[in-house]
């Protein structure tokens, strides 16, 4: 459980977390695909999804300047041509729509969340710890957020990437406050809680759908617990409030 006493910083994870308030993107993707393409075998996206991931670690193709739109439809590019690959007649409008769908999703997320956020700013110094890739201030400032954030700590900027503990290090140090007094939130236990424990701080888990559940199976409550010391499970964004103030 939380030292409330403790905490003087506040250190969130971005995606799947603020944009999608604790599911994994592939399952917020692929019941947009499958609408399209009502037999494309879960299986088959899952490998689609961490084939574009891969591109984009390697290749410079997300720019700078990219809001969160444009990232999607140069993501879902990537996922189109690999579904083609495998006879899915993927066609341009296809992309344009789920991206433009996803889109609204993540908009509407960051809505109801900035308002959260806003509440916790006035007890708590808030940062952000993100494996991105290099345009998260553009996507923040498109998303409206970008003025709840002190420092931004972001892997492609700062060259470590989670699950290295490093990057959260990096993020407490930014805020000039130790590991200690730090709770990092987000929704992977292995890429943000375990590693930011690993330094001290203290930890919030939110508890969504995450990439290990297959694309398409229906959504059960999360069976996977934690007994690391200081950190507390929670299932929905909202929470937050109730957990620290």
């Amino acid at each position: 459980m939380l030292n409330i006493e403790k905490i003087q910083a506040l250190l969130f994870d971005f995606g799947g977390t603020i944009d999608t308030g604790g599911q994994h993107w592939v399952h917020v993707l692929y019941p947009l695909w499958e609408a399209r393409h009502p037999d494309l075998d879960p299986a088959l996206y899952r490998q689609a999804f961490a084939h574009a991931e891969r591109t984009l670690a390697t290749e410079k193709v997300i720019l700078k300047g990219d809001n969160f739109l444009d990232m999607l439809e140069k993501k879902l590019a990537i996922q189109a041509a690999f579904l083609k690959e495998h006879n899915i007649a993927c066609v341009i409008r296809d992309q344009k729509s789920v991206a433009d769908e996803a889109y609204q999703i993540a908009l509407d997320n960051c809505r109801q969340h900035r308002l959260i956020i806003e509440g916790l700013k006035q007890k708590y110094r808030v940062g952000m710890v993100s494996n991105f890739y290099g345009n998260l201030p553009t996507v923040l400032e498109d998303f409206g957020l970008l003025d709840l954030f002190e420092t931004i700590t972001e892997s492609a900027v700062a060259g470590v990437k989670k699950p290295d503990p490093a990057i959260w290090q990096l993020g407490s140090d930014s805020l000039k406050i130790a590991p200690e007094n730090c709770v990092a939130i987000g929704d992977s236990l292995t890429k943000d809680i375990r590693p930011a424990t690993s330094i001290g701080c203290q930890a919030l888990w939110l508890q969504g759908k995450g990439w290990d559940v297959d694309p398409g199976r229906i959504a059960t409550p999360p069976q996977q617990m934690t007994d690391l010391p200081g950190v507390q499970p929670f299932f929905a964004f909202a929470a937050l409030r109730e957990l620290l103030c």
